[in-house]
């Protein structure tokens, strides 16, 4: 794939990852919130407004008659002292109204180099293909059992166990009890097609 053609797929990710950052901010299903020194403050409309200003950037790079010029943000001081603060952005994910990937997971919150998914009782006995992914996980096991076969080694996780599976490493679970597991990615497993089925 050509450079052009890995950049215009890219903005159509990140399009797509915008629009569904869109549709819960306006469905209040997240909020975004910043402690300014005087305590935490609801910064939800100024979300909104920020993806919608990237959703327009964004189509106007993939139009040929677009102007866009990609911006970054820009530094300010909300602090009295003049200390710069950067990404105080808080996200709140209600959970009844979580996302669900489509291999079952339930995606919790997400920030910009890391996030969080739920594995809620996914049934023993089930064995799921091996996979290699571009991220790194993190995880912790709530309830149930499984093995992990991971680059010619096996561990066996059970209630109160955590493991890391490396970047790239090819890896294979099979749920020996109802699992239940809360992991982190980093980068974020949801956007830009990582988190594909295999």
């Amino acid at each position: 794939m050509s450079a052009p053609d890995r950049f215009i797929a890219w903005c159509k990710q990140e399009q797509a990852s915008l629009q569904q950052q869109l549709e819960l901010l306006e469905a209040s299903k997240v909020l975004t919130g910043e402690d300014r020194g005087s305590g935490w403050i609801n910064t939800s409309a100024e979300s909104k407004k920020r993806v919608k200003e990237r959703l327009a950037e964004l189509e106007s790079l993939l139009t040929e008659t677009g102007s866009a010029i990609v911006s970054t943000p820009a530094n300010v001081s909300i602090l009295p002292d003049a200390t710069i603060k950067t990404d105080t952005t808080i996200k709140k994910v209600e959970a009844s109204s979580s996302p669900r990937g489509e291999m079952g997971q339930k995606y919790l919150v997400a920030g910009k180099r890391v996030s969080m998914r739920l594995w809620i009782d996914e049934p023993g006995g089930k064995l799921k293909a091996p996979t290699a992914r571009d991220y790194e996980t993190v995880g912790y096991v709530i309830s149930g059992s499984a093995k992990l076969d991971l680059e010619g080694q096996t561990l066996n996780l059970k209630a109160g166990d955590s493991w890391l599976v490396p970047a790239g490493a090819t890896h294979q679970y099979t749920i020996i009890e109802p699992f239940t597991a809360v992991e982190a990615t980093a980068p974020p497993a949801e956007v830009h097609g990582r988190d594909a089925p295999a």
